[in-house]
């Protein structure tokens, strides 16, 4: 039921011809904190799913006098990153773009998006939930469940030889088990129609009690919106995403500053890089057949030309 301060702006609205019949929608349905600005009115979307209002707040307002730990740019949105015990609050700019053309201006696909992580998480998947966000002329807020352990690989770390080395190692010993799990949860997550980005290595996290998880599931597949006929298949991702995240590549084709730490490596160092490498890549073939990828399937992914750097690394050539 309406209240009589909104039935007053709805009053008010249908003398003003720079408010939308898509603002007034917005203002029935979500019901969000607004303000008057002297360009008209401004809708501030605000939601809650596994957090409580005050504590999202209290965590927000806290990153106003804080500094943020990571960020991270792409074509469309700037992010800011601040780390608390439990949670992660992204302060996102164009928080309502769900892709480079994907307008997202009531959020509502950020809504649907965030139901199907909680769901997800729900049923054991490894994913970093959204539990509030809040947008203020599409810049925002997100705030998240913190994930456990550290980045696969730290984009900022990447030029450290022992830094490497080490990530590089701790990998290759993680249990089959988890590299399983890996594997059957990316193929979850695909189903359900979540974009996972393999390409950047630290959109995944490992513990090496939990094992690997997934963070900054920011947007659904391109079938979800419409951009294409195709939905994916999990299987289809998987059989070679799932290789991309886990392994340091040794044969790079654009990236200077791996080409300058490989520069750096001794004899003795390159093989033991290489070895693990070929460690890591084999228990995620074990992962892909037990998830039912075949080795057929398999075959293919590593048979294209654009496998070939690693296939070149891993001597399967």
């Amino acid at each position: 039921m309406l209240n009589c301060k909104t039935l007053a702006f709805l009053d008010k609205s249908a003398q003003n011809e720079s408010v939308t019949f898509f603002e007034v929608c917005v203002i029935l349905i979500l019901e969000p904190v607004r303000k008057k600005l002297k360009r008209g009115i401004i809708v501030i979307v605000k939601k809650y799913f596994g957090i409580e209002a005050k504590m999202s707040q209290q965590l927000i307002t806290a990153t106003k006098d804080m500094t943020s730990e990571k960020s991270g740019d792409n074509s469309f949105q700037s992010t800011k990153v601040f780390l608390f015990d439990d949670y992660a609050v992204l302060k996102m700019q164009n928080i309502n773009f769900r892709n480079v053309v994907t307008e997202d201006h009531d959020l509502k696909h950020l809504e649907s998006l965030a139901e199907t992580l909680l769901e997800l998480k729900s049923k054991n998947v490894n994913v970093v939930p959204i539990l509030a966000f809040e947008s203020d002329e599409g810049n925002g807020y997100m705030v998240q469940s913190r994930a456990k352990g550290t980045e696969l690989y730290d984009r900022h770390k990447m030029s450290i030889k022992d830094y490497v080395l080490n990530q590089v190692e701790l990998l290759s010993k993680a249990p089959q088990a988890h590299f399983d799990k890996f594997v059957a949860d990316t193929i979850a997550i695909i189903d359900a129609g979540v974009l996972i980005d393999f390409v950047g290595k630290d959109n995944f996290f490992y513990h090496e009690s939990i094992g690997f998880q997934f963070i900054d599931l920011n947007a659904h597949e391109d079938f979800e919106y419409g951009l294409t006929d195709m939905k994916m298949q999990g299987k289809q991702i998987a059989v070679y995403g799932c290789f991309l995240p886990c392994y340091f590549d040794t044969m790079p084709q654009y990236l200077d500053t791996i080409s300058k730490l490989l520069a750096e490596l001794n004899d003795a160092e390159r093989t033991s890089l290489n070895e693990n490498n070929k460690n890591i890549f084999e228990k995620c073939k074990v992962a892909m057949l037990k998830n039912g990828i075949t080795a057929q399937e398999i075959e293919e992914m590593i048979s294209n030309d654009w496998f070939m750097p690693q296939k070149q690394q891993l001597d399967l050539l």
